[in-house]
């Protein structure tokens, strides 16, 4: 079963610490969000994320992931916003009963130029990081390992929730459940798949936690790890210059608005 999104690459970008990426990402995010202008976070999607994703090599997963999780909130932003805009007084466009608000559309450009952002981002990151290297790096700076876990879990929990559907759904197909064709048919077949993937999702809540105890988990003294993680003093300078920078300049974009 896959337990997560990464994607074992030979980059340099893989190389780095864990932590690193995660600053750098934050970092981004922090910067894009607080602009005022939509134009700000998309150069920071074209100007940065898209170069890490390209030296990550990772660029075709990310465009296909990116697609599958920006477009359904672009679309339905676009619509709703340029045809109820409220307070809109300029329309460019009519499209029958319906006017197309000016304003409507810059505050759609503007959030789907966010959502760009950080649906990239956060891709980036999760494509290219082991939740597993995650939480080790978190521990080892200090984070409660209950609270590291509970990160990790969440990140894994929609790939393993995908897997797992795949699978009933392929066991309920080779029974001879239709699942395939028309809407209704979809909708019919989603009934029966529910009801083992809730039932499996809860029995191995009690895996992991036998799985977490058997590891000694809840244990206070210092733990070992099976792939040690190598923090450099450069990669630490680093991060702390880009949490510096980061909150600079989102304070001075504030500032401006």
């Amino acid at each position: 079963m896959k337990r997560s999104f990464f994607l074992l690459r030979s980059s340099g970008w893989h190389t780095l610490y864990p932590l690193t990426k995660l600053v750098v990402v934050m970092a981004v995010l922090l910067v894009g969000l607080a602009a005022p202008s939509p134009i700000v976070p998309l150069a920071l999607c074209v100007i940065v994320i898209l170069p890490l994703v390209a030296w990550a090599q990772i660029l075709r997963e990310w465009l296909r992931a990116s697609a599958i999780v920006l477009l359904p909130f672009a679309i339905s932003v676009l619509l709703i916003q340029t045809l109820f805009f409220p307070g809109a007084t300029h329309s460019f466009m009519s499209v029958g009963p319906f006017a197309l608000k000016e304003e409507g559309l810059f505050f759609a450009f503007g959030t789907i130029a966010r959502l760009l952002l950080l649906a990239g981002a956060g891709l980036l990151l999760l494509l290219s990081t082991h939740p597993a290297d995650m939480m080790h790096a978190l521990e080892q700076h200090g984070l409660p390992p209950a609270l590291a876990y509970i990160a990790v879990a969440a990140l894994e929990l929609v790939p393993q929730m995908q897997a797992r559907a795949e699978s009933i759904a392929d066991a309920q197909r080779a029974r001879g459940l239709e699942i395939e064709g028309s809407f209704l048919t979809r909708v019919r077949g989603l009934v029966p798949l529910l009801a083992p993937l809730v039932l499996s999702a809860l029995s191995d809540v009690d895996e992991r936690a036998m799985a977490l105890e058997a590891r000694a988990f809840s244990a206070r003294r210092a733990k070992t790890s099976f792939k040690p993680l190598v923090d450099t003093k450069r990669q630490s300078v680093i991060r702390w210059c880009l949490v510096c920078g980061a909150i600079v300049f989102a304070a001075a974009e504030v500032l401006i608005l």
